[in-house]
């Protein structure tokens, strides 16, 4: 899997390749079920979402409540923004489950549009879009599971428990060996949850590149129908259809995956808006260290998400022009019509929302920290960060 990284090894690359990463770390973190699956798959991933989708919420929660006498402000408040983050996790989860055979539908679409395109300058581009995908989910492995480590690094230093759940009939302060089986259920819960919050995190970006890289593809074929002088109209007709099929093509992945772009989103904004606040609010140092740095984390994947989709808005805002400026003006009556039926439907951009509150885009992203910055100095204007004298 290595070579879609370096683009070594391989001639041909396909627009599924792209999905590669996500769909194994979603079928490692028990959301995707392979084809054979067996009854020892079948008995992780529901152990897995189990823990993720109920558990994980639950001992969270009742962890900094039933501790909330031992706790100093530092450690509160990064235990309650653990359990906004795994609750908003969980239901992130939930939305994958659902959605998953739409997901997953989308390849054999990816599969056809693939078929239109054979010159060497369009392959290239194809296989760009491939590497940079393949690349977006690596790389956020190193922040997602550095945070892991500064975290049960920081609780095992300080000798506590790192992430402050619940756990039945372990008490922390009793024995040294219930600790460390403390320790060691936090390094696993937070494994399987960062792996969800990883794959959860990074689909919407490599789905919007890949309708990204099909919309320039779509506007170059545009741009060479009619150059080919010797091509009958009836040739030149039947490209004009194939376009307008490859057109609808994309809008129909786009309409596959909107839904569960809608609410990982909107839920990740919402995280993303408390982490921010926790972390301009009152968590000092050592723990508002890790709390940037998961912020840092969850920042790079939205700003590269909202940069897609406003970019993907700019891609398909070329379309109508390359469609109106080249030479149909001459041709027969039905291939003007149909020409104008195509401008009347490229003129409506792809656009992602989030349950239709808001779009998803560039000013979206940066409003976050506007928002999570207006609510700290509402806080201290009013006096409700101050501490006690």
């Amino acid at each position: 899997m290595l070579e879609l990284l370096r683009g070594r090894g391989r001639v041909i690359f396909k627009s599924r390749d792209a999905l590669i990463y996500i769909f194994n770390i979603f079928t490692y973190a028990g959301t995707n079920p392979p084809e054979h699956k067996t009854h020892l798959y079948t008995l992780y991933a529901t152990t897995a979402n189990f823990i993720c989708i109920f558990f994980c919420p639950f001992s969270f929660h009742m962890g900094y409540i039933s501790s909330l006498d031992k706790l100093n402000k530092n450690e509160l408040l990064s235990a309650i923004q653990n359990a906004v983050q795994v609750t908003g996790i969980s239901i992130k989860v939930i939305v994958i489950i659902w959605y998953m055979k739409r997901l997953k539908k989308a390849l054999a679409i990816l599969d056809e549009l693939d078929q239109n395109y054979t010159h060497t300058e369009d392959l290239m581009k194809i296989r760009k879009c491939v590497q940079t995908s393949c690349k977006i989910v690596a790389i956020f492995c190193i922040p997602y599971y550095g945070f892991e480590i500064s975290t049960i690094s920081l609780g095992v230093f300080q000798h506590r428990n790192p992430l402050s759940i619940w756990l039945p009939y372990f008490n922390i302060e009793r024995t040294e060996w219930e600790y460390w089986c403390v320790v060691v259920w936090d390094i696993v819960v937070m494994f399987i949850l960062l792996l969800h919050q990883l794959s959860i995190d990074t689909y919407p970006p490599v789905y919007i590149s890949i309708m990204r890289t099909h919309m320039q593809l779509l506007v170059a074929r545009v741009a060479r129908l009619g150059k080919n002088r010797e091509m009958s109209e009836d040739e030149n007709y039947a490209k004009l259809l194939a376009c307008i099929q490859t057109h609808r093509q994309i809008k129909y992945i786009a309409n596959l995956v909107a839904p569960a772009i809608s609410i990982t989103l909107l839920v990740q904004f919402g995280t993303s808006a408390t982490t921010m606040l926790n972390w301009f609010g009152a968590v000092e140092f050592p723990e508002n260290i890790i709390a940037f740095a998961f912020f840092c984390c969850q920042l790079i994947q939205i700003l590269r998400c909202s940069y897609m989709a406003s970019n993907l808005i700019a891609d398909c805002d070329q379309l109508p022009y390359a469609i109106f400026h080249f030479n149909w003006i001459d041709r027969e009556r039905r291939y003007r019509k149909t020409i104008l039926f195509f401008i009347q439907r490229a003129q409506i951009p792809l656009r992602f929302s989030c349950l239709k509150l808001f779009y998803v885009n560039l000013a979206t992203g940066i409003s976050i920290g506007k928002f999570a910055f207006s609510i700290y100095t509402l806080l201290q204007k009013t006096g409700a960060n101050s501490k006690p004298q």
